[in-house]
């Protein structure tokens, strides 16, 4: 989807943001939330008790880049006082669509589903202000991708890798060309910026595949890179045999 910002610009987030919806039988009924896209990484695990920190799995769980709250919208008294709240506190004001509140967890879909696309256009700004702080790159430079990825800690790499794959498969199974290409390129140039063991050739290689077996391995070799980057052989050394397996039956 694409946001609909009433205050702020698309082009320039200010990376924290009052998200409305009108209700769906009342359209004088608003409700609200608030996005916060982290300005560093966060990587919940880290503070949690040994016992637990399995229990995150996902990276999804494990990194977090933005947090909503309250997670699903809270009806507020005007959608005149949350202009005033945006621009008294410099947010940026984003319409989220219709909301129905008996339908708890569509709700919590869709505004998990903005802050990522929120936190994904504040990514690619501050992507640019860091290349525009650096200054322009020549040819033999780097170009913004290159610098973002350059700054990105091991696994925020692996991160973007995952959400690069899943964009990447949807160009391939839809035959998006142009589409292909140019994530082909992202790839690519983050693989520069991870180790060679992670064989993320291998991994793009199976990802052009569009069968079921395609989606499979391309499954297995992002799951093996989380598992060298948290140093987990007996999970390696399993993923290794299905994919072996797995290419083998080809």
């Amino acid at each position: 989807m694409d946001l609909i910002f009433d205050i702020g610009d698309s082009n320039r987030p200010k990376g924290h943001a009052l998200v409305y919806f009108r209700d769906n039988l009342d359209s004088e009924k608003v409700y609200a939330t608030y996005v916060v896209v982290f300005p560093l990484p966060v990587n919940i695990a880290k503070y949690v008790p040994p016992f637990l920190a399995s229990t995150l799995g996902t990276a999804s769980m494990a990194d977090i880049s933005s947090f909503p709250m309250p997670p699903v919208p809270e009806e507020v008294e005007s959608y005149e006082r949350l202009t005033q709240l945006a621009e008294a506190r410099h947010d940026d004001l984003i319409y989220g669509g219709t909301h129905s509140e008996t339908d708890v967890p569509s709700a919590m879909q869709t505004i998990g589903e903005i802050a990522q696309q929120y936190s994904e256009i504040w990514t690619q700004f501050d992507g640019s202000q860091i290349a525009a702080a650096i200054g322009e790159p020549s040819d033999a430079g780097l170009g913004v991708s290159e610098v973002m990825y350059s700054l990105l800690g091991g696994r925020d790499r692996l991160n973007e890798l995952s959400k690069l794959v899943v964009k990447f498969r949807y160009a391939v199974e839809g035959q998006d060309q142009e589409m292909r290409k140019e994530i082909d390129n992202e790839l690519r140039t983050l693989a520069r910026f991870m180790p060679e063991e992670y064989q993320i050739g291998k991994l793009i290689d199976a990802a052009m595949d569009s069968s079921s077996r395609g989606t499979r391995l391309t499954q297995l070799y992002v799951d093996r890179c989380y598992g060298l980057s948290d140093d987990d052989s007996d999970k390696v050394e399993h993923l290794e045999r299905e994919i072996r397996a797995l290419e083998a039956s080809a």
